[in-house]
């Protein structure tokens, strides 16, 4: 029910994906959306002696923030080159980067903190939320930030204030042009992705996990997540 067109229709290849990563991995770094809300993920997590796990960690930027704030953490990304630019870029004692599926994610260690930025829409989340509940100890938190579909009077009037914001803000930040092998890796992943509308994601949150669910639509075409198990 919950599950997206192309695992429905067993599009979904994970080599596909793994590729297109690969090509992404080799992209400069520069500001984006995704880094826009790290400031709102790190907030939800306290210093702690505990650990944490981030899925699909890419280049490890946001896993170093995270590593700033727990004992250790488990960064795990299915592409290769990701995780090779991610001990290159981002290395911490206390980082553990790993090739890993999360689906064939070993459940014996569990987590105080599970985080993950841009991935949970290329997840099946029917299966994801089950073993994350698993993964999380007692009073362990989840924080997600990923994009959904615009749909509906309300994310078409934050489309219309996201827009002109966007511009502004990639001019302070002088986010230079996109060139052309960036466009081309971007454009190629752009077929791998499918998103669920705002109503479909609070409808699988609520009921795989629970209905102390906060979920909340974000400007540039995202949503934050926080969970707590109890």
């Amino acid at each position: 029910m919950f599950m997206t067109t192309l695992y429905k229709e067993g599009l979904y290849l994970k080599e596909d994906i793994i590729n297109s990563f690969n090509r992404i991995a080799l992209l400069d770094d520069k500001w984006d959306h995704n880094q826009h809300y790290e400031k709102l993920l790190i907030s939800e997590i306290s210093n702690s002696d505990g650990n944490a796990l981030d899925i699909g960690c890419g280049t490890g930027e946001f896993t170093q923030k995270l590593s700033k704030k727990v004992k250790s953490v488990y960064g795990i990304d299915l592409s290769p080159v990701m995780v090779e630019e991610a001990m290159k870029r981002h290395s911490e004692e206390n980082i553990q980067y790993s090739i890993q599926d999360f689906d064939e994610l070993n459940e014996e260690m569990k987590y105080d903190f599970i985080v993950s930025i841009a991935t949970f829409h290329h997840l099946n989340l029917e299966t994801a939320l089950p073993k994350i509940e698993r993964l999380l100890k007692r009073n362990g938190k989840l924080i997600v930030l990923d994009l959904y579909e615009r749909k509906g009077f309300i994310d078409r009037f934050l489309d219309c204030i996201a827009v002109p914001i966007n511009h502004v803000l990639k001019a302070l930040k002088n986010v230079r042009s996109v060139d052309t092998e960036e466009a081309a890796a971007w454009k190629e992943h752009s077929h791998l992705d499918e998103y669920m509308t705002y109503k479909e994601l609070s409808n699988v949150y609520h009921k795989f996990l629970s209905r102390d669910v906060k979920i909340k639509r974000l400007l540039f075409w995202r949503y934050v997540l926080v969970y707590k198990k109890r």
